[in-house]
């Protein structure tokens, strides 16, 4: 029986999600593919690996909710954030033991998961940084690191009491007393003499990927990027010629950001039609990210 790299990680997820990472084996991975347990790793060299795609996927999953959030017609910009919060609290409870039990497992210390954490960290960073950008405007451009790292506390901890308390809490009434706690807290900082805490650098890491500590700057980040995505390209399960149109219009891309004038709208619909595919979201994500930014 063949069974492709897609569906091994369809059923791990599925069995992390219902199981948690240390209860499920690759042995009930592959008995609930029907395969032999030396077809996973053909595919994953361990679990660690396995569970990074996992976590991986459902991250870029949540992350196509939420854009589909913010199509929603009508929505006011403090409507939509009260349903964005509604949305990661469901989520998150949903995938638990993936998203949120993960930092009590021994794999929080792989040092092929860390530098994913890094990079799923930092892709949240910049969603709570554009959240409440929506909602409050430029004006909070003096404080915004500071709500952003309260904001992510209280989300914390509201996810913890909404996960594992027996006696559940009303997931909108939550997130709408999120947002008045917010209002009241971005009014107080607009109107008084405080000298805000923290500031972009403070979060330079994680803005940045984890690709901080790499030497060559962002000519030797993207050639890198564009290599993995060279592998990633293969393991995409469509034929030859699709495969072939796909790495066409990478290396447009790579061809166009190594110019001195690259057209940008043209680079933003090649890297959103790339995306499309599942294999390259997660290196295409990346390579938007370095691409637009500063560093």
């Amino acid at each position: 029986m063949i069974v492709t790299r897609e569906e091994v990680v369809q059923s791990a997820t599925r069995l992390f999600k219902e199981r948690g990472f240390l209860s499920t084996t690759i042995q009930d991975i592959a008995d609930d593919c029907g395969i032999a347990k030396g077809s996973v790793y053909k595919y994953f060299p361990s679990k660690e690996d396995l569970f990074s795609e996992v976590f991986n996927q459902c991250h870029n999953n949540y992350f196509d909710q939420v854009d589909e959030l913010t199509r929603l017609p009508g929505l006011s910009p403090e409507e939509q954030f009260v349903q964005q919060i509604v949305l990661r609290f469901r989520y998150f409870m949903e995938y638990k033991h993936i998203l949120v039990e993960f930092t009590e497992l021994p794999i929080q210390q792989d040092p092929k998961f860390q530098p994913l954490r890094h990079k799923v960290r930092g892709r949240l960073i910049r969603w709570h940084r554009d959240c409440l950008l929506h909602v409050y405007g430029e004006e909070i451009q003096p404080f915004l690191w500071d709500l952003v790292a309260i904001y992510r506390a209280i989300l914390k901890e509201y996810l913890f009491w909404i996960v594992y308390e027996e006696r559940s809490l009303s997931l909108e009434e939550t997130a709408k007393f999120i947002l008045e706690k917010l209002n009241v807290l971005v009014k107080h900082m607009m109107t008084s003499d405080l000298k805000s805490m923290l500031n972009q650098a403070s979060f330079e890491r994680y803005l940045n990927w984890g690709f901080e500590d790499r030497q060559g700057g962002k000519r030797q980040i993207l050639s890198e990027l564009f290599r993995e995505m060279d592998k990633a390209i293969n393991t995409i399960p469509a034929g030859a010629v699709h495969r072939s149109e796909i790495r066409e219009l990478y290396r447009f891309i790579q061809t166009e950001v190594s110019k001195e004038t690259a057209n940008h709208p043209l680079i933003q619909a090649s890297l959103h039609y790339l995306e499309r595919e599942k294999e390259l979201k997660s290196l295409v994500v990346q390579l938007r990210n370095i691409i637009f930014s500063g560093i």
